[in-house]
């Protein structure tokens, strides 16, 4: 069972490179994950949200997103919280 999710939009950046993707790191106080396979970063925060939910093949981020639906909680993207009632429609409009 996991306590607060946060979802934080990040730019990876190679250091050795300079090679740049983009993603987010999705995470709670049990453990973390990243998915860094986006092309660019959508401006808005429920953009964001419902690219995550979409994110295939990371269960941890499945198992989160699972949590966060059916037990109606809020969650964090970027550093701001959003209530169950404002993230709703986003995660319903996928059935999850």
């Amino acid at each position: 069972m996991s306590n607060r999710v946060t979802i934080e939009p990040t730019k990876f950046e190679d250091v050795r490179t300079g090679e740049v993707s983009y993603g987010v790191r999705v995470y709670d106080d049990y453990g973390q994950t990243y998915d860094n396979t986006w092309e660019s970063l959508p401006d808005d925060d429920m953009d964001i949200l419902h690219k995550v939910l979409q994110i295939e093949g990371d269960r941890y981020i499945t198992d989160l997103m699972f949590d966060v639906v059916s037990d109606h909680k809020g969650l964090l993207i970027g550093g701001k919280w959003y209530d169950w009632e404002e993230i709703e429609e986003t995660c319903e409009s996928l059935n999850i």
